[in-house]
C-alpha cells in the first residue's frame, strides 16, 4: 500500500505501541503528547528522594508484552529486566489473618487449609484448572479479536463457549461454588477491581484476571513499570517515529489534527489514545457534550509517601481488606460515597528495586478505590482516607505518621483534570457486560472513517496487557480497511 502518514494523539502505552507497530511497517508516525513524559497513566512521580510508578505497579499476562517486541523483531529480554514477584503479595484481613498469594500451588493449598479448612483447600486446584480452561477460550475468542460483523461474536461456537464456561454468571456467586470461607472468596474475586469493577457486578469471565495472577504470576520490570513505556517509545523513535511532548491537541477531524498552538498536521488517519469519552466530547467535531450510553469505572485516591524508616511487614505488593468487603464495594459503586472502612493496596517497589528509595527510606505507594465524580469529592474525603490508611498501617506494620518525610496525593478530581478521564474514572469506561467485548466502545469512529481509537476505554479494555492488545487490534483494523 506504500508509506502512509499517521498521527497518534496521546503517548500512553497503547498509543506508543501503535506508533511502534506502524513505524516498524515503514509508515510516517507522529505522536502528540500533552504532558512532559510518555506513559499516560503509566508515568513517574517523585517525592523527596523516592520514585514511584504513578499508575500501574505490576505486570501480568506477559504474552502481549512479548508479542509486541517479537512483532517488531526484538526480544523483550533485551529491553526489560523482568522479575517474578514471589510471593505475589501479602493480604491483610481485618480479623488479623494473613495470607500470601503465590503461583506455588502446594504452598497456596497449604495456606488455604490453615485458614479455611480442608474442603476449601481441596477446591483450589480445581479452580485453577477451570480458570486455565476459561482463559484459553476467552482471550483468543473474546479479547484478542476484532468483531467485524455480529456473527463474529454471536456465532454458535462462541455462544456454546459462553454457556459451557458460565462466562456471564456473577463472579462472586460462582466463586462461592468453590469456597465456603468468605475470606478465600475475597482473595480470588477482588481482581476485578483492577478494572474498576465490583466483583459483585462482574461476570465470571473476568476470573481470567485471577488466573493471570495465580497461574502466570505478577512481574516487575527493573526501573519501574513506567520503563515499559519508555522502552517502547525508544524503539518507535529508532524506527523513525516522532514523539512530541508538551504538544496538546485542540481537536482532530478527518485527516487533520490541530494543536492548541494552532499548528495543523495532515495525516492519512488519526489514532486517538486520549481516553475515548474525553476525546469524543472534547477533541472531535461532535456537538454532543455527553454520551448517556456510557457508564464509568470507579476512581482511586492515591498517596505517594517518602517514609523515613523501615516497614519490614510489607512486601513489594500488599492488599488490605476491611471488615465488610461487600459493604465497602456497595459504598463505592451503589451509594457513591467514600467508604468508611476501605480496602486498599500498598506497594513498596524498593523491596525489589532498591534504587527507588533513599537509604533508610521506603517509597510507600497507596491506592484506595473510591467513587468516581458521581460523588462530589472534597478535601475532607482525602483526609478521611489518609487517616484511615495510616491508622491501619500503624496497627498492622508499625507505620509511624511522624516519619512521613514527604507526600503527594492524587484524587478523582486530579484524574479528571490532569489525565482527562471523564468523571475522574481512573479505569476509564466500566467493564460491565454491556460495555465488554462486542459491546465495548469500538476502536473505529462511526462518524469519521479516518479516526481510530486505542487504549483502555476501547476494545478490549483496561490494563497494560489489554491496551497492548488494543494496539494489535487497531493495526488489524487499519489493515482490514486498506490503510496499511
Amino acid at each position: 500500500m506504500g508509506s502512509k502518514r499517521f498521527v497518534v494523539v496521546g503517548a500512553g502505552l497503547g498509543g506508543l505501541a501503535t506508533a511502534l507497530r506502524l513505524a516498524h511497517l515503514g509508515h510516517s508516525v507522529t505522536v502528540l503528547e500533552r504532558t512532559d513524559q510518555v506513559g499516560g497513566r503509566n508515568r513517574v512521580v517523585e517525592v523527596g528522594d523516592c520514585t514511584f510508578d504513578a499508575g500501574p505497579t505490576l505486570v501480568m499476562m506477559l504474552d502481549p508484552f512479548r508479542k509486541l517486541f517479537a512483532d517488531v523483531g526484538e526480544r523483550i529480554e533485551d529491553h526489560l529486566e523482568l522479575t517474578l514477584c514471589d510471593p505475589s503479595y501479602r493480604v491483610f484481613y481485618a480479623d488479623g489473618e494473613r495470607i500470601e498469594g503465590t503461583t506455588n500451588v502446594a504452598r497456596m493449598t497449604s495456606q488455604i487449609e490453615a485458614m479455611a479448612g480442608a474442603k476449601d483447600a481441596q477446591a483450589y486446584p480445581r479452580l485453577l484448572r477451570d480458570l486455565a480452561a476459561l482463559y484459553e477460550v476467552a482471550i483468543p475468542g473474546f479479547v484478542r479479536k476484532n468483531f467485524y460483523r455480529p456473527g463474529d461474536f454471536f456465532g454458535l461456537s462462541a455462544l456454546v463457549q459462553v454457556a459451557r464456561h458460565g462466562m456471564l454468571s456473577v463472579l462472586t456467586d460462582r466463586m462461592g461454588r468453590y469456597f465456603d470461607d468468605p475470606r478465600v472468596q475475597m482473595l480470588f474475586t477482588f481482581q476485578s477491581m483492577y478494572l474498576g469493577l465490583s466483583p459483585y457486578r462482574a461476570p465470571w469471565v473476568y476470573a481470567v484476571l485471577t488466573y493471570m495472577e495465580y497461574g502466570e504470576g505478577i512481574w516487575y520490570p527493573r526501573g519501574g513499570v513506567a520503563e515499559i513505556g519508555r522502552a517502547v517509545a525508544r524503539l518507535a523513535e529508532q524506527r523513525g517515529a516522532e514523539i512530541r511532548l508538551d504538544s496538546p491537541v485542540a481537536r482532530f477531524a478527518g485527516q487533520s489534527v490541530v494543536l492548541e498552538s494552532g499548528e495543523v498536521i495532515e495525516a492519512d488517519a488519526v489514532i486517538c489514545n486520549a481516553d475515548l469519552p474525553y476525546a469524543k466530547q472534547s477533541l472531535t467535531n461532535s456537538r454532543r457534550t455527553k454520551d448517556p450510553k456510557y457508564s464509568y469505572s470507579c476512581s482511586a485516591f492515591m498517596m505517594y509517601v517518602d517514609y523515613a524508616g523501615a516497614l519490614p511487614g510489607l512486601l513489594h505488593h500488599n492488599v488490605f481488606f476491611g471488615a465488610e468487603f461487600k459493604r465497602n464495594l456497595d459504598e463505592i459503586f451503589t451509594l457513591h460515597r467514600v467508604p468508611g472502612d476501605p480496602a486498599f493496596y500498598a506497594c513498596v517497589s524498593a523491596r525489589t528495586d532498591r534504587d527507588k528509595a533513599a537509604e533508610g527510606h521506603e517509597n510507600l505507594f497507596v491506592l484506595v478505590p473510591c467513587p468516581n465524580l458521581d460523588h462530589p469529592w472534597s478535601d475532607a474525603d482525602a483526609e478521611k482516607l489518609r487517616e484511615h490508611v495510616f491508622a491501619r498501617l500503624a496497627k498492622e506494620v508499625g507505620f509511624e505518621p511522624e516519619r512521613v518525610a514527604g507526600i503527594k496525593t492524587f484524587s478523582p478530581r486530579d484524574w479528571a483534570s490532569e489525565l482527562n478521564l471523564a468523571k475522574g474514572a481512573a479505569f476509564g469506561l466500566s467493564h460491565e457486560f454491556r460495555q465488554s467485548a462486542y459491546f465495548r466502545a469500538p476502536n473505529w469512529s462511526d462518524a469519521d472513517p479516518h479516526v481510530y481509537y486505542v487504549g483502555a476505554s476501547t476494545v478490549p479494555g483496561n490494563g497494560l496487557p489489554m491496551v497492548l492488545i488494543s494496539a494489535e487490534l487497531v493495526e488489524d483494523r487499519l489493515r482490514h480497511n486498506g490503510l496499511i
